[in-house]
């Protein structure tokens, strides 16, 4: 392995700076803009580098990574009461870098692919997402809580038998990501017995289920170009019932 520096002048750094700006645009109804940008140079990443007859190549370590992420979003806020409260948000990102950083190569394998290092979309990028959550009180002092998450599919690269890229890498996406959660539930008091002093704690007891919908979010992809089932997806989500136990003060 050749070509790293070590020093001081040579770790990687980064530089972040943010700004946010909240207005109460009418009564109960706030708005907040905010945009972040993050930007790392000198990461490490690691290439390969091929001999004059193109045989016994060596794996060369640089610090010339750099990465960098931007992030705008909008968020609303309506809170028409003490007992109800709803939140919608919107946020666009892009995030790119070197593909093959120490992170995201040395993972857990027992013979890691190392691909020649380009500079592209990183696999965490998603340019596009709406988050809304709520708190809603409903008859017999029951609770709704639901939560919508929808966002673009993350990157992801076409490769070929030798597990090289074929086409741009991260060029593809998987489907976009749909989740709604929700949880119903009621708080009660209780307060322990043979104890005169004994203060009342809240029991919060109810329902839950992720993805309610049951959209098939997918986590893998067939992404061998020659592979019969080329394209097709795998992993999918699956929705969650379960009960809503927590013990407060």
């Amino acid at each position: 392995m050749i070509g790293a520096q070590f020093g001081p002048e040579t770790s990687p750094r980064t530089f972040v700076w943010s700004v946010e700006f909240e207005r109460e645009v009418r009564r109960n109804v706030s708005l907040r803009l905010g945009y972040l940008d993050n930007q790392t140079t000198d990461l490490f990443v690691l290439d390969t580098v091929l001999s004059a007859t193109g045989a016994n190549g060596l794996l060369a370590l640089h610090n010339t990574g750099e990465s960098h992420y931007r992030q705008a979003q909008v968020t609303a806020h309506y809170r028409p009461s003490e007992s109800t409260d709803f939140t919608i948000s919107y946020t666009w990102s892009h995030a790119l870098g070197d593909l093959n950083t120490l992170s995201d190569t040395l993972i857990l394998f027992e013979a890691p692919v190392i691909r020649p290092n380009v500079t592209g979309i990183l696999p965490s990028d998603v340019p596009h997402r709406v988050l809304a959550s709520g708190l809603f009180h409903l008859p017999w002092k029951l609770a709704f809580s639901p939560v919508l998450d929808v966002h673009s599919g993350f990157p992801y690269s076409n490769l070929d038998v030798l597990q090289n890229y074929v086409g741009v890498p991260d060029g593809s996406r998987f489907p976009t990501y749909f989740s709604l959660d929700a949880r119903i539930y009621k708080e009660i008091a209780l307060r322990i017995p043979f104890r005169e002093r004994s203060k009342a704690r809240k029991i919060r007891l109810g329902v839950y289920s992720t993805d309610v919908t049951n959209h098939q979010n997918p986590h893998d992809v067939f992404s061998n170009a020659s592979s019969p089932i080329f394209g097709t997806f795998a992993g999918f989500q699956r929705r969650v019932d379960g009960m809503v136990l927590d013990l407060g003060q």
